[in-house]
């Protein structure tokens, strides 16, 4: 028996609109919604590695690096040897990059505030557990 819907075009619909609706608030420091959230977590992080990124945002190596170019081009982000493996490479903020990082998350936290007013708390809730339950089911 056929389904009538697609969890994928579901998905990426309501994806391409959430992106849209971030990288609105977040063009004001010309950032897209990818390059913020790597600069959120290598600030969480301090220092992280192209493997470890990967798998924190869920991303394959290409779109990774794809979002690193621009950021590692424009003086955000450096990288450093690891000190405990020579191959392994630490990515880490500049100074420059966690001042932007700095004025990009008070916009991206607006963004968070204005989607939960349109939503509302219950359903904010509700659509974290779904996108917990995708991860949880499909993250390799």
């Amino acid at each position: 028996m056929t389904t009538p819907y697609c969890f994928n075009l579901a998905m990426r619909k309501s994806s391409r609109l959430i992106t849209q609706f971030y990288e609105d608030r977040l063009s004001a420091v010309g950032l897209k919604s990818g390059q913020f959230s790597i600069l959120k977590a290598v600030s969480f992080l301090k220092q992280t590695s192209n493997k470890e990124l990967q798998g924190i945002l869920v991303l394959d190596q290409t779109t990774l690096s794809r979002n690193l170019k621009p950021l590692f081009r424009d003086g955000y982000l450096k990288l450093s040897p690891d000190s405990n493996d020579a191959r392994v490479k630490l990515i880490s903020l500049t100074t420059q990059g966690q001042a932007l990082y700095e004025k990009a998350d008070p916009l991206w936290q607006k963004a968070q505030d204005d989607l939960e007013k349109k939503l509302g708390s219950e359903e904010v809730k509700n659509i974290l557990t779904l996108a917990d339950s995708f991860v949880k089911a499909l993250a390799r």
